[in-house]
């Protein structure tokens, strides 16, 4: 049961509807030929940032674009998008059970090659990832915040097994959107389920996650806590911000509370029945809030 519920979301995921504005890739990283798909905007700056966005577990780079719809921000805004496609479908977090593909070295390697090609402004490079691509975001911004200016993740929280070897080598930025009702990545910390099933792996909770990132950043005040205006549409779920001040390097943390949302991209499709994800809230657009979140904080 297990297998054919994988292949419903690797399904799913795979035929999200949105963007379709990209173009492949591909570089060879360690003697692998890595893919993914890009978007470019038509008109570039002298000073171009860069998005690095990774899928879930069962995802493609194809998917992770009509998932988040990133395209029609970076051409109002002017940045670039890539989305990798991993090994098996999957992203090495840095868990045990996941050694053996150089992912660190793909995001470095994306770096360096997207540096060469267009006008990168190095103190503008961004992470972010959904669900096995957000522990994996969280991973990079444990071994690259040298490289990186600010990381997202959404539905993914920093696996257990991580924490303890976490060093960043600077104070980072942090957004985090996560839901209260996800079956699948628990909000409060534990195993990582799909269906009841379990996944081999744990996490920590949101809110441990956060006092990672707050204590790395050596966040003094406590935070500030805002319930957002519901949009008219009513889905069953409901926003709350906590936001993070008075860090180092103007560094800031926040967390979005998805109260009763589900395993999803907010703002996003119900990519899979309510039963496996949970619900898809419309309440909050996670890619604006992301983009707005990363171009507010430059690497210093």
């Amino acid at each position: 049961m297990l297998a054919a519920i994988a292949a419903v979301l690797a399904l799913a995921l795979g035929a999200c509807a949105g963007e379709a504005n990209y173009a492949p890739g591909s570089i060879v990283v360690g003697g692998v030929t890595r893919t993914y798909v890009m978007h470019v905007p038509a008109k570039l700056g002298s000073s171009v940032p860069l998005l690095l966005s990774f899928h879930g577990h069962f995802g493609t780079g194809a998917g992770q674009a009509r998932l988040t719809n990133f395209g029609g921000l970076s051409d109002r805004y002017g940045f670039i998008v890539v989305y990798p496609d991993g090994i098996n479908r999957g992203w090495n977090d840095g868990r045990e059970g996941k050694q053996g593909v150089d992912d660190i070295g793909l995001v470095k390697a994306l770096i360096t090659d997207f540096s060469r090609r267009y006008p990168i402004d190095p103190k503008r490079i961004y992470v972010n990832g959904f669900s096995n691509g957000a522990m994996f975001s969280q991973y990079v911004g444990c071994k690259l915040a040298h490289q990186i200016a600010a990381i997202a993740a959404v539905s993914g929280y920093m696996p257990t097994e991580d924490a303890a070897g976490c060093h960043p080598a600077r104070p980072i930025p942090v957004l985090e959107i996560g839901g209260t009702a996800d079956p699948v990545m628990p909000f409060t910390g534990g195993e990582i389920k799909l269906f009841g099933f379990k996944r081999g792996a744990s996490v920590l909770s949101a809110k441990q996650t956060i006092s990672m990132w707050t204590n790395n950043a050596k966040c003094k005040a406590p935070s500030l806590v805002a319930t957002l205006a519901p949009i008219a549409t009513n889905d069953g779920t409901s926003i709350t911000r906590s936001t993070y001040a008075s860090c180092v390097n103007g560094t800031s943390v926040v967390l979005y509370t998805i109260v009763g949302g589900g395993h999803t991209w907010p703002g996003g499709p119900q990519y899979a029945p309510k039963l496996i994800i949970g619900r898809a809230s419309t309440q909050l657009n996670a890619s604006q809030t992301i983009v707005e979140f990363f171009l507010a904080h430059t690497m210093r």
